[in-house]
């Protein structure tokens, strides 16, 4: 028998970093979720939504709302897919120095997390993370 319900531990986990990077971000104007949507696109190039949706573990749903705002501010262009339904989002020159403003934040958040975990431990931690991810595969 387990002490903790994994789910349990990892909703509230998810809640704690969640907060602690909101906060760090705070005056910024950029959500941490709008700050992962932006950096997908600057790893992946243009993408559609659905596949960003995937990459992000995200309801297409809650992209489509996270990233209207990033659409008005000019961060990211969205287009309809030469073919089809779909539509292409991609970083724009406005993105590119959003992410660049909003990473000193980020980095800030990033350290204070990792300063609480082991360094020896990281990579289990991270190994653990992405077999997490992968039960949606």
């Amino acid at each position: 028998m387990m002490d903790q319900c994994i789910f349990t531990a990892v909703r509230k986990a998810n809640r704690v970093l969640f907060r602690h990077y909101q906060d760090a971000l705070s005056e910024t104007g950029i959500s941490i979720v709008q700050l992962s949507i932006l950096r997908a696109l600057e790893r992946n190039g243009a993408v559609t939504l659905s596949r960003l949706a995937d990459d992000l573990a995200m309801e297409r749903t809650s992209l489509y709302r996270t990233i209207e705002p990033l659409i008005e501010s000019g961060a990211v262009q969205v287009e309809n897919a030469p073919t089809g339904k779909s539509k292409i989002a991609k970083l724009t020159a406005v993105g590119h120095d959003t992410i660049e403003r909003v990473m000193p934040f980020w980095a800030q958040a990033q350290k204070q997390v990792l300063n609480e975990l082991a360094l020896s431990e990281l990579p289990e931690f991270r190994r653990a993370l992405n077999a997490i991810a992968r039960l949606s595969s």
